[in-house]
């Protein structure tokens, strides 16, 4: 059995190359990285920085092997000041107009009351439909449901919306991203 804990930086490499692969075909990262050389270059490098800022927080969850994760952001989204590393390469003009277009999108979408945010849930596809995003799930479903928090989400397909809702997750609004970018529903789990 799997067991979850808090991720730390020696994960990090794993992890990359863990969410690399759980996303190959999200609809949001291949429309951010709809070249396949970019996406699965140096083994999940496109999550690195997301993953760094995301682990700043201390609430992304792991399991001991690292074919799962899941990255939460606490009420407020505080922000979370990480550097890019030195020699990373410059984004691209078109990928910062592609994040610019979803950033705004997400925050005009995003609840005003106090949530906590599973920015991700990931599983390497070797071990999917095993539960794991499940157990992923339930440090901060145990936190919500003791603080009376709500937690919140964005997905980009209808299984996912499926899945989220044997969880107790409604969906609470629907968009699509500008210039051309994928469908998106925003949903909430009520505190249990």
């Amino acid at each position: 059995m799997s067991v979850v804990r808090p991720a730390v930086d020696s994960d990090l490499k794993r992890l990359c190359q863990t969410a690399v692969l759980a996303f190959s075909d999200d609809p949001v990262m291949r429309w951010l990285y709809p070249d396949d050389n970019e996406f699965y270059a140096d083994g999940g490098a496109v999550m690195r920085f997301a993953l760094r800022r995301w682990m700043a927080h201390d609430a992304t969850f792991t399991t001991d092997d690292g074919v799962a994760l899941a990255a939460f952001i606490p009420p407020g989204r505080p922000e979370i000041d990480i550097q890019i590393e030195v020699g990373s390469a410059p984004f691209a003009p078109d990928l910062l107009e592609r994040f610019a277009a979803i950033g705004g999108t997400l925050k005009r979408h995003t609840p005003t009351e106090p949530h906590w945010y599973l920015n991700l849930l990931g599983t390497h596809p070797n071990w999917q439909r095993q539960g794991l995003g499940e157990l992923m799930m339930s440090p901060i479903f145990t936190l919500c449901d003791t603080d009376g928090l709500p937690l919140w989400l964005e997905t980009e397909t209808v299984a996912n919306v499926a899945y989220y809702q044997r969880f107790g997750f409604t969906v609470r609004s629907e968009w699509d991203v500008p210039l051309d970018g994928p469908h998106m529903w925003g949903m909430q789990r009520q505190p249990q």
